[in-house]
Formats: C-alpha cells, structure tokens, sequence
C-alpha cells in the first residue's frame, strides 16, 4: 500500500497523531532525506539563543557493562547528559519527560557507546503533527545511525536503503503509539541489525556484500524535536494544543561483549 509522507507520520513512530497504523513502503524513502539525528541538529540550529551541548563529532566510549535505568529513581537522569534545552527534560515521579515547546525540544544521550548490541527502551511518543519523537543509535561523524522513527538507517550520514519503512502496529492491531507506553529495541550484531515494537520483530537488515553498513551506530539519544520546516513529512505544529511530551519509563543498555 503507498502512502503520502503525510500518511506515514501520522502514524506509527514519527508523530503519533492519533490516526490508525497501516502497511506502507514509501518509494523515495523519508522525502526530505533528513534522519533523526540531523533533524535534531537542525532544531538546535534555529533556536540559537539556548545554551545546547553539540550533537556533533565526538570520541567514542565503549563499554561492556549492561544497564538497565528506572526513570521512577530519583538519580536516573544523572546517568544521562541533556544535550539540548536541559529544562524540557525533567523526572515526573514515574517517568522522564521529553517536552517540546515553541521555544525548542529536548535531546538525551546516553554516555557509553557498544560495537554491538541491543537497545531498548519503554516510550510514550508524543502525540500532535509536526512533532517528532526519536529513539536512535549514532556513531561519530559522519555518522551511521539507526532510527525508530522511520526504521530507516544512514552510512556514512547518508541515506542508504531508498525506502522508509513502516509496518503494522504490534499484532496487526491498529493503535495510536501515542496513547500509551510500548517498549522499543534495535539490536546491532555483525552481519545483522533488528528493530523490534512490543517483542515483535519488525524489520530486519542484512549486511550485504558492496552495501553500506551502519556498523557504527554505536551511542543511544531520545528526543522530540519540532519537523515543521522539515519538507512538509511531519506536518506543521499547533502550538496552541502543547506543550507536546514524550515519556519514557525505562532505558536498557546491553553490549554484546
């Protein structure tokens, strides 16, 4: 079934507007070829008046030490550094919450990265158009990434796979992911990379021989960014119905070590 991009971010992962799931392979793959890294880059970009810490190039951590952080700890936010607008990121008691207002979003980055693992987490996207949650692996510049925004990867910084994907809700049930919490994994391995909603396998990406490989999509970052001046894919924020948040119960790190 083809969609519109606006179809797609109605939906699913992107920006959960409330609307039900459906099977789409989108030819063109994400129309403004923008990944959710990049997308993050740009909002900071256009709020320049805010103190941010740089999304950019930096020296790689790896660690074979699991964790699992419970954002209903009081101390579970330390573990993490905010790299974007520090005050739209705040424990609820039960939960971390990732604010966008129309002043800026907010970006988490966990500080150790793995060469290969899994990732996962337990999300409430944040509902209304244009507004863009992610949960992502990056590696340094230019970077392999990683999305589940769109399940799609970049090389290098660059699209590879000409198609953004997109799939039935866990079950084949339709579902707006905004309304309540379901858990988020992507796993990294060698030859093979998985992304997983709700303990259901929804894509899987083989390494193949003379195609780029995002092998190193290394560090974990969640956010919600505004994709208003994105294309058009995202469609234009309200600001009268924010603020707009996106929750997330647990975070769990494993390196395959």
């Amino acid at each position: 079934m083809k969609v519109t991009s606006r179809s797609i971010v109605a939906t699913l992962v992107a920006s959960a507007i409330g609307t039900t799931a459906s099977v789409v392979d989108l030819s063109g793959g994400h129309p403004a070829g923008v990944s959710g890294l990049q997308g993050m880059k740009d909002a900071q970009m256009a709020n320049t008046t805010r103190t941010v810490r740089s999304l950019q190039t930096r020296d790689t951590r790896y660690t074979c030490d699991s964790a699992f952080i419970d954002f209903s700890k009081p101390d579970a936010l330390s573990k993490f550094s905010v790299a974007w607008c520090p005050q739209n990121t705040y424990l609820t008691g039960t939960s971390v919450a990732m604010r966008l207002t129309p002043e800026c979003g907010t970006t988490m980055i966990y500080p150790w990265d793995f060469k290969h693992g899994k990732m996962e987490a337990r999300v409430r996207m944040a509902a209304g158009s244009g507004v863009v949650s992610t949960i992502l692996l990056a590696g340094p510049e230019p970077a392999d990434e990683l999305d589940v925004e769109w399940t799609m990867y970049f090389a290098k910084g660059q699209r590879v796979d000409p198609n953004a994907w997109y799939f039935h809700t866990p079950g084949d049930v339709p579902q707006d992911m905004s309304a309540t919490y379901h858990n988020y994994a992507i796993e990294v391995t060698q030859n093979t990379i998985k992304w997983w909603i709700d303990d259901w396998l929804v894509r899987t990406l083989n390494r193949v021989d003379g195609v780029p490989f995002p092998s190193d999509a290394s560090r974990a970052r969640m956010g919600v960014w505004d994709g208003s001046k994105q294309g058009g894919w995202a469609g234009t924020v309200d600001w009268s119905k924010g603020p707009f948040i996106a929750e997330m119960q647990w975070f769990k790190f494993t390196p395959y070590c």
